[in-house]
């Protein structure tokens, strides 16, 4: 009797070590994931509010040839189409600089994936759109 009491308590005991461990590492990484999310969350509120940043206004608006050059700009998730005038015009390699993935020159447009960093873009210049009708 004693050694079936034993045998249990000593599987549970080792059921125990083995399994404690991996609770405390998805703790850790739930805690990780949160952490990273709050803090994305934050990165992305600041670009809002430096949204009214003229510099970066007027960078990107070189960067696609001039305020004239740009003729359309949309979004689809994070992919910006930029629709141009003078396709001669965009200056490509600084594109890559600016962290800009997967550039495709189709026609006058000319689409770049700029990942968390697109809604911001877009909406520089979509203000520069509105502004220029």
């Amino acid at each position: 009797m004693f050694l079936a009491l034993d045998n249990s308590v000593l599987a549970l005991i080792i059921l125990a070590v083995c399994v404690l461990p991996i609770i405390v590492l998805m703790i850790y990484a739930i805690i990780a994931a949160l952490r990273k999310r709050s803090k994305l969350s934050k990165t992305q509120q600041g670009e809002i509010l430096v949204s009214s940043d003229d510099s970066q206004k007027q960078l990107f608006f070189r960067l696609y040839g001039g305020r004239d050059n740009i003729a359309s700009v949309s979004q689809e998730m994070s992919r910006l189409t930029v629709s141009v005038k003078d396709l001669t015009k965009v200056l490509i390699e600084e594109l890559k600089e600016q962290d800009a993935n997967g550039i495709l020159l189709a026609g006058n447009t000319v689409k770049c994936s700029f990942g968390d960093r697109a809604p911001y873009i877009y909406e520089l210049l979509k203000d520069f759109e509105q502004h220029h009708e």
